[in-house]
């Protein structure tokens, strides 16, 4: 029904009249009228690489790169994370739910959740012509800055090929597109019952929000230390736990685009814990100098979980701080990464390796 009358929707903007710089809506290849129209249609869907969380494209893009449910454009965003954006201006549209409603119940209600979802879309809406023109201009995502926050986690296409970068040509006309025709959102997900089902309509969703099942998740990490910090710690948690650095990196291997040296964005956190390495310009070794800070430690003292146990306890993932901390079920302090917790199946990843001995290598 939602998904319905959100192709009504975007039917009757088209047909009342574009707005300027926005152009036309391309639904599925052609206007109402039956013109074909190149480019992307709006309720293309990709999916997130780590754990099938479907959206569609524009909806991916802008989620990802305005506020991933941590910063700038964010409601979760507050003070310096908002990097000058001001209070109110929340174009954060990630689903409601990932799960069975059920599941959904509470922290906050789904009510909440559901009514915050639709204020974010309508502010997009109310927006939709100056985001264009800022993206056109290169102004947002705001550069450098924009850049170390952004969530570059790849999303895939059906047929496998990857979500171009917010700042391509292509990534711009799909953007103007779905938002020119309305700016339509997938609000929730369920594990599809099926491999044949992945990412069709939910067969038992409710009628508030468009619901799709999940797709494919991509390869996992494997349970080492060093392709746990590459593949979540790095690009994930270092941005807070650890320090600025401007430099270019010397390591063939940084997971970043253009190399990218996250870090500085929490003094505090960096305090309570840093996660990155002795080598300023080359991050090659960071794995291995972050190791010894990470397992069977205990927790800062400058932190609010000074004293509640070890970051990680080998042998013990789910009794380890930070794999509490990201499921969101610690009992101190805040979980991470703020604002936007982790696919689950990343976390059981960190949670095995830990079983295993939390071995280095």
């Amino acid at each position: 029904m939602r998904l319905l009358s959100c192709f009504l929707m975007a039917l009757a903007f088209t047909s009342a009249g574009c707005k300027r710089d926005l152009g036309d809506c391309n639904l599925d290849g052609t206007t109402p009228d039956g013109t074909v129209v190149e480019g992307p249609a709006a309720f293309d869907v990709v999916y997130r690489i780590t754990d099938g969380l479907p959206m569609y494209e524009g909806q991916a893009l802008v989620h990802s790169t305005c506020g991933d449910s941590t910063f700038c454009h964010s409601p979760a965003a507050v003070g310096a994370d908002r990097f000058g954006v001001p209070a109110g201006l929340n174009f954060d549209i990630n689903l409601v739910c990932a799960e069975d409603v059920s599941a959904c119940q509470s922290n906050p209600p789904y009510d909440d959740r559901v009514s915050r979802f639709d204020a974010n879309q309508g502010k997009i809406r109310d927006w939709a012509e100056g985001i264009i023109q800022e993206i056109r201009a290169g102004s947002m995502p705001p550069g450098e800055a924009g850049r170390r926050v952004a969530n570059t986690t790849p999303w895939l296409r059906p047929d496998g090929s990857e979500l171009p970068s917010i700042d391509s040509g292509d990534a711009e006309e799909i953007v103007r597109n779905w938002l020119a025709c309305g700016s339509p959102a997938i609000g929730r997900s369920e594990p599809p019952p099926t491999e044949a089902d992945e990412l069709q309509p939910c067969g038992g969703s409710d009628e508030e929000l468009i619901c799709v099942y999940g797709g494919p998740a991509g390869d996992l990490p494997d349970p080492t230390w060093t392709d746990i910090y590459w593949s979540v710690i790095f690009p994930r948690c270092v941005l807070c736990h650890g320090p600025a650095n401007d430099n270019t990196d010397l390591n063939p291997d940084n997971p970043l685009p253009d190399g990218d040296i996250p870090g500085g964005l929490s003094a505090q956190a960096l305090t309570v814990l840093d996660l990155s390495g002795a080598d300023v310009n080359d991050t090659t070794s960071w794995a291995a100098d972050s190791y010894p800070r990470v397992v069977d430690v205990s927790t800062s003292t400058a932190g609010p979980c000074a004293g509640q146990g070890l970051v990680i306890e080998s042998s013990d993932g789910e009794g380890s701080i930070m794999v509490q901390k990201m499921r969101g079920t610690q009992n101190c302090g805040d979980p991470m990464p703020i604002g936007n917790l982790l696919p689950a199946p990343l976390v059981d990843v960190v949670s095995e390796w830990a079983d295993l001995g939390a071995p280095l290598n």
